[in-house]
């Protein structure tokens, strides 16, 4: 109540202080007239007296109110109340939007991630208030995030956690060598996948938190970064030599999500790998000859932890971390069909396609 308060005040401290402006004025001006023309007495005396023959020849008759109101300090003071009167239905808008915005800052203090405020105008009030909408927008989508993130990483954690503690197990009881062998295997893989899965969630925050910010933008050599990332799962690169700005990290994480990605999911042949240069930027393509990709699933396979049914291997992060990436370098990640089956994963940099 007292924030209320507060709020339908601010009008009229605005307009009290116009009246009090317009006021003084109406008294300096009223000053300045009078030392300009009846600081001498003589010449005083003269312009009344011509004042009351050209009153006396409209036929108007002398009186102490036609007096008053033809002073020039009424005739300021009027000019002061007329003149705040138009202005304070402006000053009452513009605290009125002020208001509105006030409430939509307490409004997302106090958790109310929806909140936003209606933009009027074309003045700074209407970009403040725009960019309150655009800064709200982008903390909700945050929270979302985050919290699909916790959901989600609560889930997939809990699959090799469990698998762990049940070789764990097995190796903690007496049991031949080949099935210690084997929980021993299982056990390095599912740390492998817990080390994957908490990785790929780090940086998916990192990227979540800091849109925009996270780049660490150098001239990059991008047939050549494409090259030494193939060249670690035996695969050769074709395609047009680009020279462009770009974060080197990230671009080699997105190149070996899509390489891994291949591999797992046709491991009897060897993917094409090429690279192709478009006015802006460039095209990084990766074909793999396994099951392809149903065009239903072409999109939502970009989302994170989502996986086709029978294809649960990885960390379900993989092609959703490719996808942002490409965003940050002002491109897209796509997938599409390849002629003779299989699928084809395309990373466009510095241009949608």
């Amino acid at each position: 109540m007292a924030a209320s308060g507060a709020k339908s005040k601010l009008w009229r401290r605005l307009w009290l202080a116009l009246i009090l402006a317009l006021l003084a004025q109406a008294v300096v001006s009223a000053l300045l007239f009078h030392w300009l023309f009846f600081s001498d007495p003589q010449e005083a005396e003269i312009r009344r007296a011509m004042f009351r023959a050209l009153m006396a020849a409209q036929g108007i008759q002398p009186s102490p109110w036609r007096r008053l109101l033809l002073s020039p300090f009424t005739g300021t003071v009027l000019t002061a109340l007329v003149v705040s009167a138009v202005t304070l239905p402006l000053m009452r808008r513009l605290t009125r939007r002020l208001e509105n915005l006030q409430q939509g800052v307490q409004a997302l203090g106090e958790g109310d991630l929806s909140a936003r405020v209606p933009v009027q105008g074309r003045d700074e009030v209407a970009q403040l208030a725009q960019s309150f909408n655009t800064a709200a927008g982008r903390i909700e989508s945050l929270m979302q995030s985050h919290k699909s993130l916790l959901a989600y990483t609560s889930h997939e954690l809990r699959t090799p956690l469990t698998r762990l503690r049940l070789s764990l197990e097995t190796l903690s009881t007496p049991v031949p060598a080949a099935a210690r062998d084997v929980a021993a295997r299982a056990a390095k893989h599912d740390l492998a996948e817990l080390d994957a899965l908490i990785d790929d969630i780090l940086l998916s925050s990192r990227l979540d938190a800091a849109t925009g910010q996270t780049l660490q933008l150098e001239e990059l050599d991008l047939l050549a970064l494409l090259a030494e990332e193939a060249a670690r799962f035996d695969v050769e690169v074709h395609g047009d030599w680009i020279t462009l700005q770009g974060d080197e990290r990230l671009l080699r994480r997105a190149v070996r999500n899509l390489l891994d990605n291949a591999k797992r999911h046709a491991p009897g042949a060897a993917p094409q790998v090429s690279l192709t240069a478009v006015q802006g930027g460039g095209i990084i393509r990766v074909c793999d000859q396994g099951p392809g990709i149903p065009p239903a699933d072409a999109q939502r396979i970009f989302e994170p932890f989502e996986r086709l049914s029978g294809r649960g291997e990885g960390t379900g992060l993989g092609l959703a971390l490719v996808r942002r990436i490409a965003r940050q370098h002002g491109g897209e990640a796509r997938c599409l069909p390849r002629a003779g089956g299989g699928a084809c994963f395309e990373i466009w940099l510095g241009r949608k396609p």
